[in-house]
């Protein structure tokens, strides 16, 4: 799709209109800083404000920019504040997993990212190791996933090494690395953003979101320390690797999901292909 630098008031409506077209597929509203940062066109909030103002099918509605044309999500609020409980009940693990050295990069990503969740939603997470680390990190937050008692909303469906975070253009993977919350940076989302700096020609506006502070515990398993080892620790990520990625493999059913020594992608629901399908049928609908 043609990227706009500029823009009339003419595209700057269809510009807001298709920021909502995207968040309708996923029954979300928008205040006026999501808006911003999901625009294509180069603009202001006060840009923005103005044209919501002036443009009789669009209203801004208790911190929300709404549409005449899609229908209010009357579950919002709850689903919003779902989504900070989830967040609530998972900063412990998310903690554990932000002492690790190894872990150069932690951020939310996905549906709480965005601020929503349902009653029965995970936390997922995207997770950047330092090379020679992704399979023995993935194997603690898989542990914590599904052996803490505080870990079970967790779910780390992306783990990738900080020398592999190049991802293929597109608007879905812009908005979804944009809408992520930073946990930890010690080089490793700074890594990806400087990997995917065409994210900055798709969403102009866009900034990274405020950090989230979950503090750092050790509260690892027993053997962890095993896999710290220099030469033991080795061996077990190569085993550890060789054989997780022969099993998801096997049973992968996705042209989605990426099992690689340095990126585990395990996007086995074909997520961004039936968005981006919904999402231009809802655009050939605007028509």
């Amino acid at each position: 799709m043609l990227l706009m630098a500029s823009h009339s008031e003419r595209d700057l409506c269809a510009g807001i209109d298709e920021v909502l077209a995207w968040s309708s597929i996923f029954n979300h509203h928008m205040n006026i800083d999501d808006l911003m940062r999901n625009m294509r066109i180069n603009c202001t909030v006060s840009d923005l404000e103005k044209e919501i103002e002036r443009t009789t099918h669009l209203r801004l509605e208790e911190n929300l920019v709404l549409s005449d044309r899609y229908s209010y999500n009357h579950n919002f609020a709850q689903l919003q504040e779902q989504a900070k409980r989830h967040l609530e009940d998972t900063e412990y693990v998310l903690s554990i997993l932000c002492s690790c050295p190894h872990v150069t990069g932690l951020s939310i990503t996905g549906s709480v990212a965005a601020g929503m969740s349902e009653e029965e939603g995970d936390v997922d997470v995207l997770i950047i190791t330092t090379p020679g680390w992704v399979w023995r990190i993935r194997a603690l937050a898989i542990y914590l996933s599904h052996k803490h008692p505080k870990g079970r909303l967790l779910c780390p469906n992306m783990v990738m090494s900080e020398d592999e975070l190049e991802f293929s253009e597109s608007l879905y993977s812009a908005r979804e690395m944009m809408q992520m919350i930073p946990i930890k940076d010690t080089g490793g989302l700074t890594a990806l953003r400087q990997s995917n700096l065409w994210v900055n020609e798709f969403l102009p506006n866009a900034t990274p979101k405020d950090a989230l502070d979950v503090g750092t515990i050790r509260d690892y398993p027993w053997w962890w320390r095993i896999m710290n080892f220099f030469v033991l620790g080795s061996i077990i990520e190569s085993w550890e690797a060789t054989r997780r990625i022969r099993t998801l493999k096997k049973t992968s059913i996705s042209n989605e999901a990426i099992y690689t020594k340095s990126i585990c992608r395990g996007h086995e629901h074909s997520h961004k292909k039936r968005i981006e399908l919904e999402y231009l049928q809802t655009l050939e609908a605007m028509k």
